[in-house]
């Protein structure tokens, strides 16, 4: 009610006579039931300002205020006029509640209006009434899945009244899954339920993919829905989905390949080389690519078992991967690989395996065997190839055999009792290889004791790797894409939190977020502002229309927050 008792009620004078001021409150009704919306409506006659509201505790704000004033001249030449502002309420609960009088100012002194009474019935109120026009469901198309396999969960709002707003309350958890959101469909549709039609409109697609087996709880989506109620005005409905739970069954032992390492779907598998002749210390191309439907997104790299004399590096990922019906297309691993001498070489055992859940069995596609013949390189192909060898050995030559080269200049001279031997040059060239060695061995020591916590070195690396995906936001934040731009932001805060506290993806929920920074010093406010944050870029994934604000102010304020969250943890 703050925010109404801020209101300024004030009517600028007119110039004239004006008549006694009146200052009145009415109701369209004094009999409610809990939660029925109704109309209180306050009326000065004549000039006056700074209002004060009565005390409306008991009741809930649903739209408001309305101003509205008019004035008229009589035939006498009199100005007449009048300003009235209104609100549509509430009730919380049964009973008698008295609205006592509000005030106005009016030429220095101050007016009150009449008291009402109000008489509250328990009715259906507002949450009985949400059952049956309005509803959010959960729907899975599966309750049984194996580990890796993609299960469709969909929220749906069901609706047989007006919405005029929606506003999210608790998103749904996802704990042990890997999350790949999906475009929601907002079209509306018409379902029948019980034999009662609804309107449908879809409001979450999210294709989750179990990370470990057992059975897996979501929780549900609760989210508050304005309603139209009556001519008048709204009402305010909290509504939350059904709570769902999946089985997830282990992968089969029996028939599993001896190379399998967790591809779960449908995929086809091809393997090319960029050439099979090259020659010592030239590179060539490996590029292995899998295609198909399924939990591509958490297909890793190959283990390769290259050749000694290869150099071989670690590939780049190219993903090209939509989801639609599913999470689907194509995965490209490219190997840069190095042979550093001559002869014939073999890359073999290269067969990928996956497991199809639709047919319950192990696939296993073949692969041929890579043949690659290495002619000797330019110069010494047995010595590395950065060993300097001259192409050109005539860069140096006799011009002629009856003039030679005169020197101008006649030899450097010295002192006979100046000596290299026992000089500051010679100790210091004698003393600077082994200073040098230590010092190079106590950095290596300490990089490598830096390292060898790769927990430590992702928590380093996070806010580098954070500003690293902002910069796709910044992207969408040019092209004014609030959609994709939000989900850019989701995806750059999830990221640096799982890279700062090693959360992993299965575990990364805004619960298990906010207990490990408290643990770690994190003040209360920036959490707050992290789950708001978060959660706003949650909903406008799917009701954009209900999230609004400068995008610029969302982007600043995001870099701010892990600013914020990396001077506070600890």
């Amino acid at each position: 009610m703050k925010r109404i008792a801020a209101i300024l009620f004030f009517i600028s004078a007119l110039t004239g006579l004006s008549l006694a001021q009146k200052f009145t409150v009415a109701v369209s009704k004094n009999k409610v039931a809990v939660g029925e919306p109704f109309q209180i409506q306050f009326t000065l006659s004549g000039p006056g300002s700074d209002m004060k509201l009565p005390n409306l505790n008991d009741f809930e704000v649903y739209q408001g205020p309305f101003q509205s004033s008019s004035a008229t001249l009589s035939s006498s030449g009199v100005y007449t006029q009048s300003a009235s502002i209104a609100y549509v309420i509430g009730a919380k609960k049964e009973g008698k509640f008295v609205i006592g009088p509000a005030s106005v100012n009016v030429n220095g002194a101050t007016v009150q209006s009449n008291a009402i009474i109000i008489e509250v019935s328990k009715g259906a109120g507002t949450a009985a009434a949400s059952s049956a026009d309005l509803m959010v469901r959960a729907i899975v198309n599966k309750s049984k899945a194996y580990i890796g396999e993609e299960v469709a969960v969909t929220f749906k709002l069901y609706f047989r009244v007006d919405i005029l707003g929606m506003n999210a309350i608790s998103m749904p958890s996802f704990d042990g899954f890997f999350l790949q959101e999906a475009k929601n469909n907002p079209n509306r549709v018409t379902e029948t339920v019980n034999g009662v039609p609804y309107d449908v409109t879809e409001l979450k697609r999210t294709f989750a993919i179990p990370q470990r087996t057992g059975r897996l709880s979501i929780d549900p989506l609760e989210v508050e829905c304005i309603v139209r109620r009556s001519t008048y005005g709204t009402a305010a409905v909290k509504i939350k989905s059904n709570p769902l739970s999946i089985e997830v069954l282990p992968l089969p032992e029996a028939g599993k390949p001896p190379g399998f390492a967790g591809a779960v779907g449908d995929y086809n598998y091809k393997v090319e080389l960029s050439g099979d002749k090259v020659k010592a210390n030239e590179a060539l191309n490996l590029l292995i690519t899998i295609s198909g439907k399924g939990n591509l997104k958490l297909v890793e790299a190959p283990k390769i078992g290259f050749p000694e004399d290869f150099e071989a590096y670690d590939p780049k990922v190219k993903e090209n991967i939509s989801v639609g019906a599913g999470m689907s297309g194509s995965k490209t691993f490219d190997y840069l690989v190095i042979p550093r001498h001559e002869g014939d070489y073999k890359i073999n055992n290269l067969d990928f395996s996956f497991f199809n859940p639709s047919k319950n069995e192990y696939v296993t596609i073949p692969a041929p065997e890579l043949n690659i013949h290495v002619d000797k390189g330019e110069g010494n192909s047995n010595t590395s190839a950065n060993v300097y060898s001259p192409a050109n050995k005539t860069e140096v030559r006799e011009l002629g055999t009856d003039i030679r080269y005169i020197k101008t200049q006649g030899p450097e001279l010295r002192d006979k009792n100046d000596y290299f031997f026992g000089s500051g040059a010679f100790w210091t060239g004698l003393i600077s290889p082994f200073l040098l060695f230590f010092i190079f061995l106590f950095y290596r020591r300490r990089s490598i004791e830096q390292n060898k916590d790769a927990v430590a070195v992702k928590s380093r690396q996070a806010t580098k790797m954070a500003k690293k995906r902002l910069s796709a936001a910044e992207e969408h934040l040019r092209s004014l894409n609030r959609e994709l731009f939000y989900l850019e932001i989701s995806q750059a805060l999830y990221g640096y939190l799982s890279d700062k506290l090693n959360i992993s993806g299965s575990s990364l929920n805004k619960g298990t977020i906010a207990e490990m920074l408290a643990a770690r010093s994190v003040s209360g406010t920036t959490i707050a502002q992290l789950i708001s944050t978060l959660d706003n870029c949650e909903f406008a994934r799917y009701a954009p229309s209900a999230v609004s604000g400068d995008l610029n102010l969302i982007y600043t304020s995001t870099v701010e927050l892990i600013t914020k969250i990396e001077n506070e943890i600890k």
